[in-house]
């Protein structure tokens, strides 16, 4: 017989409950585990009947269901656990519903899982990469250039003024990877589609914690109309400079085709429920929003900044359009029409796509 020092199932940590039932002559025993497994594990089940019999509260569940998709993850299993992910996003929007001001300490804690969060992505990027060369060994070395483009960006984070930069970055990884899960849909056997859900359910965490961090730790603002106008602004102001950016970039490229994702990522998801929001006088719900809004096309700005580097099969062609839109901007600067753009891209928009036409056609001619 085991003692309970020693290895084995003795080893786990249990707590006999005698929960009695109203008017039975009999106590039924169950068995808690207070043990702190994982998922995976076969006792797991144990510690959500102990979570259960203890009550837990949300914000604790919260922590617990980070905890231990972030440990999925690292050991290569986070596609297989998406309903871990999805219990960890509702109790922290149990946690953080957005109408109201969470708790400060449960803010901080959000605030010490940013870059983990992150991390999570680009290591859930690289399981799925690791897994589509085994379906597609004729694309390996296209694979396994994201997969380096991805531990740059790993290595980035652990740089305070490189971190926004891997933000970015990965947005185009995820850009790169659809292009070939598009190309070869039909031989590929791994769960390509829950890995983009998971990849779309954390760049929303992503998001939401940023956003609770901001307004809450970071840039502390009066939640007044004031300030929900200044952030529309700011929206409009980046989203004509995207836009403007975006008008003459080359057609067909990765950068483009994820800068547009973002692009109506921002205005669908973010910027038209802001507004819907204000209107109905949420005005704590409107201001996450807009600032919610502005993060794509932030993440859109650094992808078109940085096209030639991070999309170096293109980078001649990036590298003109580079030219082309410093001189652009520069006239429109000169003309005093680049804060008139800012504020009024509709009005604009036609003449800036005119002007690109007349570059574009003037750099064929003196070719």
């Amino acid at each position: 017989m085991r003692r309970l020092d020693q290895k084995g199932v003795a080893a786990l940590a249990v707590v006999i409950v005698i929960a009695a039932s109203t008017g039975a002559a009999v106590a039924t025993p169950v068995i808690v585990d207070v043990a702190d497994v994982d998922p995976d594990h076969p006792l797991y089940g144990l510690e959500r009947l102990g979570e259960r019999i203890r009550m837990v509260g949300d914000d604790d569940q919260m922590r617990e269901r980070w905890g231990e998709y972030a440990r999925l993850v690292d050991r290569g299993k986070g596609i297989g656990y998406k309903k871990i992910l999805e219990e960890f996003v509702e109790k922290m929007h149990a946690v953080a519903p957005g109408d109201v001001e969470a708790e400060r300490e449960e803010i901080q804690w959000m605030q010490g899982q940013m870059l983990g969060i992150c991390r999570v992505q680009l290591r859930l990027s690289k399981e799925l990469c690791e897994g589509l060369k085994d379906d597609l060994p004729e694309v390996s070395e296209e694979i396994d250039r994201i997969c380096n483009e991805i531990e740059n960006c790993e290595e980035w984070l652990e740089v305070a003024e490189l971190r926004e930069n891997a933000r970015a970055r990965l947005r185009l990884i995820r850009e790169k990877i659809e292009n070939i899960v598009r190309r070869h849909r039909a031989r590929i056997r791994r769960p390509v589609n829950i890995y983009f859900d998971i990849d779309n359910v954390l760049a929303d965490v992503d998001v939401t914690v940023n956003i609770e961090v901001d307004i809450t730790i970071v840039r502390p603002i009066p939640i007044v109309a004031q300030s929900f106008e200044e952030k529309l602004n700011e929206f409009k102001n980046l989203f004509a400079e995207v836009q403007a950016m975006l008008e003459g970039a080359p057609e067909n490229t990765h950068g483009v085709r994820a800068v547009r994702q973002l692009v109506e990522v921002a205005t669908k998801q973010y910027k038209n429920r802001a507004v819907t929001a204000y209107e109905g006088e949420k005005l704590r719900r409107a201001l996450g929003l807009i600032h919610a809004a502005i993060m794509p096309l932030r993440n859109a700005k650094l992808i078109l900044e940085h096209a030639s580097e991070w999309e170096p099969e293109f980078t001649g062609q990036w590298m003109q359009w580079r030219e082309r839109w410093q001189e652009l901007k520069q006239e429109l600067i000169e003309e005093g029409a680049w804060e008139n753009i800012l504020e009024n891209w509709e009005q604009f928009a036609e003449n800036i796509r005119q002007r690109w036409r007349e570059k574009l056609l003037g750099n064929l001619r003196g070719s």
